[in-house]
């Protein structure tokens, strides 16, 4: 009675500190604008006709097109939106809360795993607090479309940690919640549909450590989670009428260099950051073997300290191969971190294995103290640097959307023409208006009828030029305008042509391999237009 009552005192203690040490680095953006892709959830949410629709179809509410399925996002967003309008506060508690209880679970998740180790307290605090400072979880914990993530990630652990239970007292129950929490995950992420590979494996390693593999009660074990990942794909097929498409494709393309790199920029992700990171993705890409014998230097590392745990080692190491396959086929940014949230579910894995590593260091104490606060100040000063940018991008998007737009135009005035160019796409990585200019306008002005196009062309911010004149805007000599880069640098992105019955514009001297450009050249075809462009850090008119 006494143990039970001291180990929950200490779960208490190591809850109450994962709260209190999350709180210290996100409480400063718990109250962040909304950016891009939130407008978008917000006006679909705002429009919901019935919860259903979301369980039936994509995450417009409509069957049959493609696109995500994924409606206990769009559930969450109902929720929170009935609560708070528009106001960004809740959403973002609800991500936080989401975080910290993955975090916890990990340390719960560790005690289970390293049961048998005198270290396991040790290794699963040490996990969680390294989970709960991870620099690349800044987008998903702060970026509120992307609550997808925690949320998934919340009932992936917790699946696990349940289904571990069940198979240490054999209790039904646990079995049962586990399942249930898998299909939460499932209907939040698609990459929920990695668990039964994952139990699968962990049963392998755990019954090759046993020296006995019980294949009927294995098979059976795992049988309905199997069940439950076929189910999924049958349902996501009759829903949104795709198997394997994924995010910007409703086809599954196979690309050997393009999954290459994604590996590389997810691992190079969980160490490295900003141009640091993008730099050496570049380079290991160019110089694979290099890469290679990098990689296979780690595992060498690895297994020299990890003498005592080479079985858990070697099951961390395949588990985030598991975890990270269904994003392989997908894209990180090539300029900046953006896409870090492909990262916060397989990164799980990786913050205990790190753990493991670290607690296995037998040099001086003192040595051993000075490397882990050189981790905590290196993961801690990245953390508050994306943290801040973030909260920058937040501000930027207020400002257009609360003070510039309705300055610039008249609210008042319905059916007036608007095109939209060169708006700030992301700020290293953080994300503004790549998406969600009108439906942002729609949802704070909504008895102004807007009529208003968005020209795919937008402008990279910096924290240091975001304010400043980005582009130098003229009319061109045969009509139209033009707008070149002040620094002649390439700070302009989207597509590189692109022709509608209004309007034309190009992207001149464009590089195919990122996608940006020094020059926007705008052919407008009538003057009906009032063209709103983003520079000097606001919302100005063009063609006054």
């Amino acid at each position: 009675m006494r143990k039970f009552i001291k180990n929950n005192k200490v779960h208490l203690l190591v809850l109450l500190g994962l709260i209190i040490l999350n709180l210290v680095f996100f409480g400063f953006n718990l109250n962040n604008f909304f950016l891009s892709d939130d407008f978008d959830w917000l006006n679909i949410t705002k429009n919901t006709k019935s919860l259903g629709d979301y369980f039936t179809g994509n995450y417009y509410g409509i069957s049959g097109e493609g696109g995500a399925y994924r409606p206990i996002v769009n559930l969450v967003f109902w929720i929170n939106y009935k609560i708070s309008g528009l106001n960004p506060l809740p959403f973002h508690l609800f991500s936080l809360v989401f975080h910290i209880g993955v975090c916890y679970l990990i340390y719960l998740l560790c005690l289970l795993i390293f049961e048998d180790s005198k270290e396991k307290n040790r290794i699963a605090i040490l996990a969680s607090v390294i989970f709960s400072i991870l620099p690349n979880h800044s987008e998903p914990v702060i970026w509120i479309a992307a609550i997808g993530d925690p949320i998934c990630a919340f009932f992936y652990v917790l699946s696990l940690y349940l289904y571990l239970l069940f198979r240490k007292n054999n209790r039904l129950y646990f079995i049962i919640f586990s399942l249930l929490s898998f299909i939460i995950a499932l209907l939040a992420k698609e990459m929920a549909v990695t668990l039964p590979l994952l139990i699968l494996v962990f049963e392998i390693f755990s019954c090759h450590e046993k020296k006995k593999l019980k294949m009927k009660s294995l098979f059976l074990d795992i049988l309905p989670f199997w069940l439950l990942s076929f189910s999924y794909f049958i349902v996501r097929y009759r829903v949104i009428g795709l198997f394997f498409g994924y995010y910007a494709r409703n086809t599954f393309i196979f690309n050997a260099s393009k999954i290459y790199k994604m590996i590389i920029s997810l691992i190079t992700d969980l160490f490295f950051y900003g141009k640091i990171r993008v730099c050496l993705t570049d380079y290991f890409f160019i110089n694979p073997l290099f890469f290679i014998l990098l990689f296979i230097l780690l595992f060498v590392l690895i297994f020299y300290f990890l003498k005592e745990n080479k079985r858990q080692a070697v099951f961390l190491l395949v588990s985030y191969f598991i975890l990270i396959l269904p994003v392989i086929f997908l894209a990180m940014n090539n300029l900046s971190d953006e896409g870090e949230r492909y990262n916060y579910l397989p990164s799980v894995v990786f913050c205990i294995l790190l753990s493991l590593i670290l607690w296995q260091i037998k040099s001086d104490k003192y040595l051993r103290n000075l490397i882990y606060i050189a981790l905590a100040i290196y993961f801690a000063f990245f953390l508050i640097n994306k943290n801040q940018t973030w909260a920058i991008a937040s501000q930027i998007t207020q400002k257009i959307v609360l003070h510039d737009f309705p300055q610039v135009v008249d609210i008042n005035k319905d059916n007036e023409k608007l095109l939209f160019i060169s708006l700030p796409d992301k700020i290293e990585g953080a994300q503004v208006f790549g998406n969600g200019i009108k439906q942002a306008i729609n949802l704070y002005y909504p008895n102004y009828k807007l009529d208003a196009q968005l020209a795919m062309a937008y402008v990279l911010i910096s924290r240091q030029n975001y304010n400043k004149q980005i582009l130098k805007w003229t009319t061109y000599p045969t009509g139209g305008y033009i707008a070149k880069t002040v620094d002649g640098k390439f700070w302009t992105t989207g597509y590189d042509r692109r022709e509608t019955e209004d309007y034309v514009f190009e992207l001149w001297n464009y590089n195919y391999n990122n996608y940006t450009s020094d020059t926007i050249r705008l052919i407008i075809k009538n003057d009906i237009f009032k063209i709103l462009i983003y520079n000097n850090g606001q919302l100005e008119i063009l063609n006054k």
